[in-house]
């Protein structure tokens, strides 16, 4: 079941939520095409390169990118409820793209919900989003092994397609 928030505390909250960001609020794929029509296959064969293109694009690829088509829609309804952001930087050993991920995915949230929101984001590497999984918090994630890892940590995970399909689910647990 979940409660929603007191505008003024955080009281009887059942669930915590915490919600990815890339191609989940944030259209990822859409920025990577913009900069080359054939970026996101990259990833699949040379991620090396993948990340050298992402990097040398700064910080403003991250902060700059634009809402997923429902993504407005979904962080809406999510706010209602004690929600937290948590989103993945690229692996350490892509260099300086981490800080660029982590300064502009602040900046985004910050300008895009607010300070106080941003503020409280966590953003670590991929195989930590797991450390936070608990019996009593939902990770909204489009990328199943997160899951899965999630699940298997103790969680409920809520595979992220469509805000309306998340949403769905996530009222049918009241």
């Amino acid at each position: 079941m979940l409660t929603k928030i007191n505008s003024t505390h955080h009281v009887n909250v059942q669930y915590r939520i915490y919600l990815d960001m890339d191609n989940v609020i944030t259209d990822f794929n859409y920025t990577c095409n913009s900069i080359s029509s054939d970026l996101v296959k990259l990833h699949s064969f040379d991620r090396h390169e993948f990340w050298k293109v992402i990097g040398s694009q700064g910080i403003s690829f991250w902060s700059e990118m634009p809402w997923k088509r429902d993504g407005k829609e979904l962080v809406d309804y999510l706010l209602n409820y004690n929600t937290t952001i948590l989103s993945a930087h690229p692996n350490p050993k892509r260099g300086s793209v981490v800080e660029f991920s982590k300064k502009g995915k602040y900046d985004w949230l910050a300008r895009e919900i607010g300070k106080d929101f941003a503020d409280k984001a966590i953003i670590c590497r991929r195989s930590e989003k797991k450390m936070y999984s608990t019996p009593n918090c939902i990770l909204v994630d489009d990328n199943a092994e997160n899951i899965e890892n999630w699940k298997d940590a103790g969680g409920i995970g809520i595979l992220h397609f469509a805000a309306e399909n998340t949403i769905g689910k996530l009222r049918s647990s009241n």
